[in-house]
């Protein structure tokens, strides 16, 4: 059996040390080598680490090789075996056209031979961050947009759901989960002159919930890679919300809010004998099971092809 290749290494050294996302690798980089060096600055985008980990790559920066894998744990000698064998690998390669493109350029914090199709951190030129800058304002428009929307047409067609959290689960996973928590702020507020009514403002909380739940949870946690996993996230996801949603119902709105359809749910669960909360509690948790899961499975199938198009986003910094 043919030995794996260093970027194949590298990915199962990743695995063993739990996923860990190539930002919060970055991070790891950037911070190790602040300490060796005893001086801030040294940055390293998740651009730079994604491109170490790409099948096929050939040519690879020795010096960030080894501090990738000191990042995932392994010792300082294992670290200088992984060294060796990248000055021993890259002079096959170079002999080896069909192995090695032009655009295969060395990959680490400072490439000898820059790339268009590789930017790396602060080398990257200006108008690739002013173009990603773009693209993740018009992301999270959009986003913004898909929630007033669904928001809308639960009001029209008084359905027992929300729908307004699909672009929020979207950019949690395509982004993370400070940018998704954005989106939910701005759509509670966009929301306002829309329905002429600030009574969706209280509820600001529980959005900020759904977003760093799922945000995290695809992001940091890994739950994004199979559908069963996500759902399951997404259940999580409705259960958090009801538990915030469901104080704010009772006390602020008394039991009832702008959704006819739930207000209807709440009414009957009262029928049965329930009291006020627990039956606000209950049609609330039946309806964001239900619109979560519609939620989190729309975004996993939008988010994940979005996700390779912001990955590797050039000069992007590692977020919490």
């Amino acid at each position: 059996m043919a030995e794996p290749s260093i970027a194949e290494g590298l990915q199962a050294l990743r695995e063993q040390a739990g996923a860990v996302t190539y930002a919060e690798i970055a991070a790891r980089i950037s911070r190790l080598r602040a300490e060796r060096s005893g001086a801030a600055g040294f940055e390293v985008s998740r651009s730079t680490v994604y491109d170490a980990f790409r099948p096929g790559r050939t040519r690879l920066n020795p010096d960030l090789v080894v501090d990738i894998v000191l990042s995932l744990g392994v010792s300082p000698e294992d670290a200088e075996r992984w060294r060796e064998r990248c000055t021993t690998t890259r002079p096959a390669a170079a002999r080896s056209p069909s192995r090695s493109a032009p655009s295969d350029s060395v990959a680490g914090p400072e490439p000898t031979t820059p790339s268009p199709h590789a930017p790396a951190g602060r080398a990257a030129p200006t108008w690739t961050g002013r173009q990603r800058l773009l693209l993740v304002a018009a992301t999270l428009l959009a986003a913004t947009a898909v929630n007033l929307v669904g928001g809308e047409l639960v009001i029209w067609l008084e359905l027992p759901l929300f729908l307004d959290m699909i672009g929020t689960a979207v950019v949690a996973i395509a982004l993370g989960p400070w940018y998704a928590v954005a989106t939910a702020v701005v759509t509670q507020f966009a929301a306002v002159p829309l329905h002429g009514t600030s009574a969706g403002l209280p509820f600001t909380p529980v959005a900020i919930v759904g977003a760093l739940i799922w945000g995290y949870g695809a992001r940091r946690w890994g739950l994004a890679r199979s559908l069963p996993r996500f759902l399951l996230l997404s259940v999580v996801v409705a259960l958090a919300c009801t538990i915030v949603a469901v104080p704010i119902t009772a006390a602020v709105f008394e039991g009832y809010s702008s959704h006819v359809a739930a207000n209807s749910l709440t009414d009957r669960f009262q029928t049965v004998g329930e009291n006020l909360v627990l039956a606000v509690a209950s049609s609330n948790l039946t309806a964001s099971v239900l619109d979560k899961l519609i939620a989190g499975f729309v975004g996993l199938a939008l988010g994940v092809p979005l996700l390779s198009t912001f990955a590797p986003p050039p000069g992007e910094r590692s977020s919490p």
